[in-house]
């Protein structure tokens, strides 16, 4: 016999072999003793996992189960075959964490309206009338949890002290004497109503490879770790589907594992998360509904809301959240490759925080009445064709310095530190609503966060206006650099200079020829023309003049990334950052000389070339909602890598004035470092040259760093932006590193440079080189150089302009 066909017959034997098990607590004839068949069901689902094995079906009947369903199996990794756990047709069975608390209720004497029973327990944290949770009067949830150290304790820990700190629709427990004590809101007597306390700390475990379907689990009393969540699910193709997770003291879900999905599931009312995960491989989540989590409020460590952790290449799609007044859809610490859309968030905190993270895309959602639209906290996202109505503050964009972990999977077996950057992030194609805080915020440049851009959106103002010059249309640059005007923001940021704002009254403003507006009629509408904006429905009607005034989001995101393989990781988002010292060289970051690593490593242009895009509108992509072919990062770069010493720099600019905060100097002085002019200006921050049509030498600037050691490593970096008025002539701007009084350049120059007759918008540019040792003892210099190329028309005087802002030089340890 073949081996084949023996593996064929052992299948097929397999497959005969697999059962079905009934559960029906309420069939005459049920009991834990039974076969477990239609005629002589179980009575628990807990008699049924016993006896399961993989291949199985459960089928559980209508019922309220006060019981802890956990699966006894332990090895889910070698698990292949599916195992059912369901709902039987037409069912709705419900796993309860809680028992009925039947009294005798009497009067507690210390205060009228409050009742009092005899409850044999160490602590209550939740008590429910009528389906209805109480408050809780005095510590907190499990008394256990107050006392640890692990970071997640309550913020507050307290609400009062005991029944004289009791209100009407509240509840105390007093684990001395063993009494609860309940308030009702109407101020009747519990013995009228039924009363549950949850006395189980787990509602339903398993691993392997499973299908939970129509299922609720609710009332799961918080055990603390590692008893702490209503549901865990972990292993290989996973599903969870059309499940209810309500009602819990701690966390609701847990799903960890590889190719998963939640789908179509409530998850609510959970204390603390309802949906938390640290490991998972391409997951899905999808079609849900979360709302109304995080009640008790948070814990130390900030873990409130729907967090995941460690996540590669996730999708997130057409999920609901609401009335969450934490965040909705947080995503931190490792998440790589994660697609956020279609998604809806209302009356939520934050409805999408991104952060420590690195690849995104979050597009296609629509976010309206929140705290905080969109929070980015990472590199290599792209945010577009977003919806953020009526929201506190819309989109921003924040970053500092931060450790964070190299390790990427819990599978390894050392964590070492590394350092995040917030890089590469493009904000374009949404439309903001009535978002008073702020539109949009972009962190400022710095060598750890660079290259971050905002264009091409739609602001859209439909309130009553409180300054006729636009100054209701704020802009944020880090956290305290407020920019309460769209032509400042542009000035001082170089950011939306194609975005358009929608606001009747100052396009009254443009129309009768305002001076103070800053903005041309093409900049300023009267109407978005959206369908119906009122009943959610944010499409653009098709004579929107919205249409056309957005970019073509490419299908494919400049930035390296290649999916992994089960749960091999093949790009890492970050690199060591803590490194023992080479001979002659210090420790990286808190060793000896104090240097740190660029996270991630320098790239020279962003995720999408702005520049060469073509048209588009701004608002819901409706081709990526038909065909749900969102931008992908790039495959075909390879894995990104470094040797443990690359990319480490000394933290310290040796550009003195980076910004362009003083005038240049027109000569030499007695500072040996300020900028020395050659026809070049500053002016809000900037560096400027104004070329005339015959401008064929370039117009010249440098600033002395030094002296050149021999094998010196540089990283250079620019923000810079030219335009051409003449359609004969090119405009072109270069930054390079230079030697010797002749300023020899050495090592590459950035070079920004238009077509005739364009503008090229601004970006970020960075390179790295080594400097040849025949240089070592020179003075090294920066330098900033412009110029004309082509054939003049004579129209235009100036021809062309370039700018530069924020010129650093960083040095290799």
């Amino acid at each position: 016999m073949s081996v084949r066909l023996l593996m064929a017959l052992l299948c097929c034997g397999t497959q005969a072999l697999a059962a079905v098990y009934v559960v029906a607590q309420n069939h005459p004839q049920a009991g834990d003793d039974n076969p477990g068949d239609a005629a002589r069901p179980f009575r628990t689902i807990s008699a049924a996992m016993r006896v399961a094995a993989p291949g199985d079906t459960i089928e559980v009947g209508d019922g309220v189960y006060r019981e802890e369903v956990v699966w006894p199996g332990q090895a889910w990794e070698d698990t292949m075959r599916r195992i059912v756990l369901t709902a039987a047709e037409g069912a709705h069975p419900v796993i309860s964490g809680a028992d009925v608390a039947k009294g005798p209720w009497e009067p507690n004497g210390a205060r009228p309206g409050v009742y009092t029973t005899r409850w044999d327990a160490e602590f209550v944290d939740m008590v429910f009338v009528d389906d209805r949770r109480l408050e809780q009067a005095g510590l907190q949830g499990n008394p256990r949890r107050a006392a640890g150290t692990n970071g997640f304790q309550w913020q507050k820990q307290r609400r009062g002290e005991g029944v004289a700190d009791m209100r009407p629709g509240s509840f105390y427990y007093d684990a001395d004497s063993k009494r609860l004590n309940v308030w009702l809101a109407d101020g009747g007597s519990p013995a009228d109503h039924t009363v549950e306390v949850p006395v189980r700390d787990v509602g339903l475990q398993v691993a392997g490879t499973w299908t939970v379907r129509g299922l609720e689990v609710m009332r799961i009393m918080d055990g603390f770790w590692p008893r702490e969540q209503a549901v865990a699910v972990t292993g290989n193709q996973c599903v969870v589907e059309r499940c209810k997770i309500t009602d819990n003291g701690f966390v609701g879900l847990i799903v960890s594992g590889q190719d998963c999905i939640v789908r179509g599931s409530e998850i609510a009312r959970n204390g603390l998360d309802g949906f938390t995960s640290n490991y998972g491989f391409r997951m899905l989540i999808e079609g849900n509904d979360f709302h109304d989590n995080a009640w008790r409020g948070d814990v130390k460590c900030l873990a409130c809301g729907n967090k995941w952790v460690l996540w590669r290449e996730a999708r997130f799609l057409r999920n609901h959240f609401h009335d969450e007044a934490t965040t909705s859809l947080w995503c931190d610490i490792g998440v790589s490759n994660a697609l956020i859309a279609e998604n809806l968030f209302e009356r939520c905190g934050v409805g999408i925080y991104f952060e420590i993270s690195r690849w995104g895309v979050i597009a296609n959602n629509v976010i309206r009445d929140c705290g905080r639209g969109i929070w980015v906290y990472a590199s290599d996202v792209l945010v577009a064709h977003n919806i953020v109505d009526r929201c506190g503050e819309g989109i921003t964009v924040s970053g500092y310095p931060r450790t964070c972990e190299y390790m990427q999977s819990t599978k390894e077996t050392s964590s070492e530190p590394a350092l995040m950057a917030v890089r590469n992030v493009l904000v374009a194609d949404n439309i903001l609503i009535d978002c008073p805080g702020s539109y949009i915020g972009i962190t400022e440049n710095d060598p750890f966060g660079w290259g971050n851009w905002s264009d091409y959106n739609a602001l859209v103002w439909t309130l009553p206006a409180y300054h006729r010059t636009g100054l209701h249309i704020n802009f944020l640059s880090g956290w305290n650099a407020l920019y309460g005007s769209l032509p400042i923001w542009r000035m001082e940021r170089h950011c939306d200079t194609h975005s358009v704002v929608v606001d009747p009254g100052l396009a009254r403003e443009v129309e009768n020829e305002s001076p103070y507006v800053g903005l041309a009629a093409a900049d300023v509408l009267a109407d978005a023309g959206l369908v119906d904006r009122q009943g959610g429905d944010y499409r653009l009607k098709p004579d929107s003049p919205l249409r056309g005034r957005g970019i073509s989001i490419p299908a494919v995101l400049y930035s390296p990334y290649v999916p992994g393989k089960g749960d091999e990781i093949l790009s890492r988002a970050w690199a060591r950052t803590l490194l023992a010292a080479a001979p002659g060289r210090p420790a990286v970051y808190g060793g000896d000389g104090g240097h740190y690593r660029l996270q991630p490593l320098p790239a020279t242009r962003g995720l999408v070339d702005i520049d060469a895009a073509g048209p588009g509108t701004p608002g819901l992509n409706g081709e990526w909602l038909k065909t749900g072919a969102y931008p992908r990062f790039d495959p075909s770069a390879g894995p990104e890598t470094a040797d443990d010493l690359s990319y480490a720099v000394a933290p310290d600019n040796l550009v003195a004035d980076p910004g362009f905060d003083l005038p240049f100097a027109p000569t030499e002085g007695a500072d040996a470092r300020s900028w020395v002019s050659g026809g070049l200006h500053t002016f809000q921050g900037m560096a400027c040259a104004n070329l005339a049509p015959g401008q064929v030498t370039a117009v010249v600037a440098r600033q002395k760093l030094g002296t050149v050691a021999a094998d010196s490593r540089f990283l250079l970096y620019v923000d810079a932006t030219a335009t051409s008025l003449d359609p004969g002539l090119a405009a072109v701007g270069e930054c390079y590193l230079a030697v010797g009084e002749g300023l020899t350049p050495i090592g590459e120059r950035i070079r920004v440079a238009t077509d005739p007759g364009r503008a090229r918008a601004w970006a970020s540019y960075a390179t790295e080189f080594m400097v040849e040792a025949a240089y070592a003892g020179q003075d090294l210099y920066a330098v900033l150089a412009a110029r004309v190329e082509g054939t003049p028309d004579g129209q235009a005087n100036p021809a062309a302009l370039v700018r530069w802002d924020n010129v650093w030089v960083l040095r290799w340890p």
